[in-house]
């Protein structure tokens, strides 16, 4: 089974004042079907990777301006693998596509 990363941009979140961890956790318009495959969503800030969270739970947000978006449940990940995806940064950050608030990675891209 493949193992992704989600990388999102909460740069914005963080100038609202919200925690790393509630500005990566959602609202994001994401592929529902990789849901299943997301094993890190990390939080990028600036083009630099701040935090990462390993979901326990999806949500889907059924009504309102933000319907059809996703959401998670999580844990911070152990810093060793905060540390390697660090490392990996500049391959995560490239992922993005232009004006893109979200990317996906192979876990297996990133330095172990």
């Amino acid at each position: 089974m493949k193992q992704e990363i989600l990388m999102v941009k909460i740069h914005n979140g963080i100038k609202e004042g919200k925690s790393y961890y509630e500005a990566t956790r959602g609202n994001w318009k994401i592929n529902r079907k990789r849901i299943e495959y997301i094993e890190y969503v990390v939080g990028i800030n600036k083009g630099k990777v701040v935090c990462a969270f390993q979901p326990s739970k999806w949500y889907i947000v059924e009504e309102s301006q933000e319907s059809g978006r996703s959401f998670f449940d999580g844990s911070p990940v152990e810093e060793n693998m905060l540390a390697n995806l660090k490392q990996s940064q500049d391959l995560l950050v490239d992922k993005f596509g232009q004006g893109s608030a979200v990317a996906y990675a192979l876990k297996s891209e990133c330095r172990n």
